[in-house]
């Protein structure tokens, strides 16, 4: 491979002062369009997926396939991602992505079998891992510390603004031409997204281990998995255990519950989906420019042990049989307070990406939150089928009492980040691998 892949270090500031402001045509038309056309698709598709998982007669526990499914595709497509994007590139990937999103919604439209629909929602999962993780190397790469916690939640704000509209339409689409057509909208809209992507996003310097940091040949071996990990083990602590608390919801397992429990049509869900969009989407915003204002940490920590609180309020209010008023009081209390944690991890992440390995630590990063989030769905779900629903959200109120002894692990530097430069940031950051 050839030098010209290396990008030197006043090269790399200039970049970033030029496309690492949160507000710029630039980060709009490669970052929140996309994003906002994308989880428009998603957000149609929302209401749609409990009612075909229901239409192959299945019970709820086998049902919830549809939810693990995905985010299995979620969690296997981290590693290889991260590492394609070292060695390829993030526009490649970010170009991928989209494409089989839309393929794979396409084929989900006519799936003719339960597992079919399983294995299309994996590759789904895959394919939207290796979006995300595209975009995020992008933030980690140009964007300086005080503008990252924005830029993050940002993305995450114009998901949920395309999240809005969606689930609404989709039940309309459903209800109108079947529980197969908002996939065939959700096909369409990934395409859509795509263009942009194609059109403005920049590309990240590819990982070369035979170019030093000075531009010059290096023998050094590139990091190991240990050497990316070892220094930064108490953030991977934090990503799994927040990925634990707030699984059920991230997964949209509550719509699945709500479908089952309450008898809810797609009509019904994409009510309740597009309500949370509508409530978590301003303070999905004001999340970004508090973590860069007060810090990380000050942002998450309330957010996290809010969603606990309310989680064990839900398993409350199912063990003393409260109706579907209480529900919906509460689903939108604990919405509101994940949207305060909205794109705190990944944030996190960006922060502390090694550069030389941005991809891979991203990989592992995303592997080990993604984990947690995958586990607790399948955990919701075996506490629901042996010991009840009540049982199954206890169990993410409990979760939250592992979390203080990993997020006071999180340094006064990630509180104080904001006031860092990037670039002496970045050589800090490769200081202490160093050590």
């Amino acid at each position: 491979m050839s030098n010209s892949s290396y990008t030197p270090p006043q090269q790399a500031t200039s970049n970033v002062s030029q496309t690492g402001r949160a507000l710029s045509w630039n980060i709009f038309l490669s970052t929140y369009l996309p994003a906002l056309i994308f989880a428009l698709g998603a957000g149609i598709a929302v209401p749609a997926v409990p009612t075909l998982a229901k239409s192959f007669d299945v019970d709820f526990s086998v049902a919830s396939g549809v939810v693990t499914a995905f985010l299995l595709g979620n969690l296997f497509g981290t590693i290889p991602s991260g590492w394609l994007i070292d060695r390829l590139g993030r526009r490649p990937v970010m170009i991928a992505g989209p494409l089989l999103t839309s393929l794979m919604a396409f084929l989900a439209a006519f799936a003719f079998s339960f597992p079919e629909l399983l294995v299309l929602r994996f590759l789904d999962g895959i394919a939207a891992q290796m979006w995300l993780m595209a975009r995020l190397a992008g933030i980690s790469h140009h964007a300086p510390a005080q503008q990252r916690g924005k830029q993050v939640s940002w993305m995450f704000g114009m998901n949920n603004t395309g999240a809005l509209a969606g689930p609404v339409l989709g039940g309309f689409i459903a209800g109108t031409w079947g529980p197969s057509a908002p996939f065939l909208a959700y096909g369409l809209l990934a395409l859509i997204a795509f263009v942009p992507a194609f059109l403005f996003a920049a590309d990240t310097p590819r990982n070369n281990p035979d170019v030093g940091s000075n531009g010059k040949d290096s023998k050094a071996p590139p990091l190991t998995a240990w050497e990316i990990i070892r220094p930064r083990l108490p953030y991977f602590g934090v990503a799994l255990f927040a990925g634990l608390t707030r699984g059920p919801i991230m997964a949209d397992l509550l719509h699945l519950y709500a479908a089952f429990t309450y008898h809810l049509g797609p009509q019904q869900i994409g009510y309740l989906a597009t309500g949370a969009a509508l409530l978590s989407l301003p303070i999905g915003f004001l999340a970004g420019w508090m973590m860069d204002q007060f810090g990380r940490k000050r942002t998450m920590v309330p957010g996290f042990s809010g969603v606990a609180v309310a989680m064990a309020a839900l398993g409350l209010s199912t063990l003393i049989g409260l109706g579907f008023v209480w529900y919906t009081v509460l689903f939108f209390i604990a919405v509101a307070l994940q949207a305060l944690t909205g794109g705190s991890i990944q944030t996190v992440g960006a922060d502390v990406a090694p550069p030389q390995a941005r991809g891979r630590f991203l990989g592992l990063w995303r592997f080990t939150g993604q984990g947690g989030t995958t586990l607790s769905p399948i955990m919701f779900v075996a506490m629901s089928e042996y010991f009840g629903y009540p049982a199954s959200f206890s169990l993410r109120h409990y979760r939250r009492r592992l979390w203080p002894p990993c997020s006071s692990a999180m340094s006064r530097k990630q509180v104080l980040q904001k006031h860092v430069s990037d670039v002496a940031y970045r050589d800090a950051a490769s200081k202490h691998r160093k050590l």
